[in-house]
């Protein structure tokens, strides 16, 4: 009994040293934390200056929905791509306001737009990056509140509009900041690379059918629509413990390679547990306004560099940005910061489970039946 307890704790210990372990393989640019920092305070800043500090919160949850510059890309390049990370927050963001407070519309119709984007997420690269935003995003903006300051038949458009506001001013600060330092670059060693050719539409479709003729193609929509399935469940049977966040979480943990204990899992659980608590001490030592504003900055700011490094520092970063946003900067009571942390630990054992369950169907598949077996053995197979 002592050799499996030995490699049990061996295999312990390197799972948690590779979640605490820092990569930074990737340099990441001055432009990137630019960008991400002030595409998410300008906007706070601005409510904050006309008196409407949750407005500007609001426009600063479309910053989430835009990516990081990339100074390889030329301008044409970040430009599709900074276009093509618009569509899922404009989508997501109408999800939201046409199916809110409906009880289970409201769950059908953020399940069902995320299955469908995941089945189509295998079409290609571009598309499983876009899907995936879309599914996190739409989670996050569907607890979001519409904006009070408004008169009743026109909050849900000036709950659009403050999203797709903020998603288009993070994009036109990422382009000028990626466009004036390559122009910089260029002048030193030369233009950025061009993008490698890729495979054609009707390659990709080819590919993409193909794959959902095996049951490995249907890995990654079966195990997501089966936790968000079930969270929104939860969610809706007990609606006073806040387990939206339970939804929250199986969007960001669910990866479309199955693995029984990934250490991303890991890294979620122990940073959402660690971003709760300093939120709750940022929002209980009552900071002051321009602190506040600062604070958004900076935690935004270290999201890419953090993201790039280690992804439980980086779930430590992006805990607390989330609260304040769905809070409104309003301080939650310990009783909803418990329900969060409970539910990001329900959320991962719940992906977890999921991906047991589906590696252990995969190998019962792959494995040959008995009258198989015999003919293989008679070598008539």
């Amino acid at each position: 009994m002592a050799k499996p307890q030995t490699a049990f704790n061996s295999l312990a210990k390197a799972h948690l040293a590779d979640a605490f372990r820092w990569s930074g393989a990737t340099p990441i640019e001055a432009a990137a934390v630019l960008a991400a920092g002030l595409g998410m305070a300008i906007p706070v800043l601005l409510a904050a200056l006309n008196g409407h500090t949750a407005l500007g919160l609001l426009a600063a949850a479309g910053s989430l929905a835009v990516g990081r510059v990339d100074l390889g890309e030329n301008f044409r390049s970040h430009l599709a791509r900074l276009a093509r990370s618009l569509v899922p927050a404009m989508v997501a963001a109408s999800l939201a306001i046409l199916f809110r407070a409906n009880g289970w519309l409201t769950a059908v119709a953020l399940v069902l737009p995320s299955a469908i984007a995941a089945t189509i997420s295998g079409f290609s690269r571009v598309i499983a990056v876009e899907t995936t935003r879309f599914v996190v995003f739409l989670t996050i903006v569907s607890a979001l509140p519409i904006p009070p300051a408004s008169p009743d038949p026109w909050r849900p458009v000036v709950f659009f509009l403050l999203i797709v506001t903020g998603a288009l001013w993070t994009a036109l600060l990422s382009l000028i900041l990626g466009a004036v330092l390559r122009r910089h670059r260029a002048n030193k060693s030369g233009a950025p690379n061009e993008p490698a050719q890729s495979a054609s539409l009707r390659q990709k479709y080819i590919r993409w059918k193909r794959s959902l003729s095996t049951l490995a193609g249907w890995s990654y929509p079966v195990r997501l629509l089966s936790c968000l399935s079930l969270a929104a469940m939860m969610d809706i049977l007990w609606p006073s413990h806040h387990l939206h966040w339970l939804l929250l979480t199986v969007a960001i943990l669910t990866g479309r390679q199955v693995e029984p204990a990934p250490v991303k899992t890991t890294q979620r659980a122990i940073g959402t547990a660690l971003g709760v608590v300093a939120a709750g001490l940022f929002l209980r030592l009552e900071l002051p306004l321009w602190a506040l504003i600062l604070l958004i900055g900076l935690l935004a700011g270290l999201r890419p560099w953090l993201r790039n490094g280690n992804y439980l520092a980086y779930s430590a970063v992006m805990t607390p940005l989330v609260i304040l946003i769905i809070d409104a900067g309003r301080t939650p009571e310990n009783g909803i910061l418990v329900d969060r942390l409970a539910a990001t630990l329900i959320g991962a054992l719940l992906v977890v489970a999921a991906n047991l369950l589906f590696a252990r169907l995969t190998h019962s598949r792959q494995q040959p039946s008995n009258v198989e077996r015999r003919l293989q053995v008679k070598g008539l197979s």
